[in-house]
């Protein structure tokens, strides 16, 4: 009796699809996606309370009106962030099986939402610099006319323009990484797609 039931497991396990197994490289890649992900929110929030708390703290402290806008426009900033983190991180959080397709789908999914986030975090930059110049030009006192004042009128707005070369050098930079990644997934994809029918 005992010998039927192993003949057939046995039958079941032979005539049960052969999945492809992942390449460990793709496993590892997904894995520490996941982890910095899971790093990436603790550090979002980590900013909300900074940034959020930190200028409503600052409004309250303050006896300048202007400050409580500066509040208000932080909640607002950091709101449309946490908005845009959250859809377009749905559903790329983990894989829904343990396939090599599964982990190859979701690599780009990945990928293609971290591009999505470069515009974003484009967009928002530009409009906290707008924001931020604007307010501090109009809290000043005795202004200069406003072009010399933008082009290095200060240490102050010397550090804001390097701040942004660098951050748009390091968009720059990370986008090509992600749109060549992202051409070595899909290459890839298409070769485990005849494979696979």
């Amino acid at each position: 009796m005992s010998t039927d039931l192993e003949l057939e497991a046995w039958r079941e396990q032979w005539q049960a699809p052969v999945e492809e197994p992942i390449p460990a490289e793709l496993r590892r890649k997904v894995e520490r996606q996941s982890r910095l992900m899971k790093i990436g929110l603790v550090c979002d929030a980590l900013v909300t309370l900074v940034i959020g708390g930190g200028s409503t703290a600052w409004a309250v402290m303050s006896r300048d009106p202007g400050m409580a806008l500066v509040a208000v426009a932080s909640w607002l900033f950091l709101a449309a962030a946490w908005m845009f983190v959250i859809v377009a991180n749905r559903g790329i959080w983990e894989p829904t099986a343990v396939d090599a397709a599964t982990f190859l789908d979701l690599s780009v999914r990945r990928c293609q939402a971290a591009l999505t986030g470069v515009w974003f975090a484009a967009t928002l930059f530009v409009a906290e610099i707008v924001f931020g110049l604007s307010w501090a030009y109009l809290h000043m006192e005795g202004r200069p006319p406003i072009a010399r004042w933008l082009l290095f009128g200060s240490v102050r707005i010397d550090i804001v323009w390097l701040c942004t070369i660098v951050f748009f050098a390091a968009l720059v930079w990370y986008r090509s990484r992600k749109r060549r990644e992202l051409a070595q997934l899909l290459n890839l994809s298409a070769e485990i797609t005849p494979k696979s029918m």
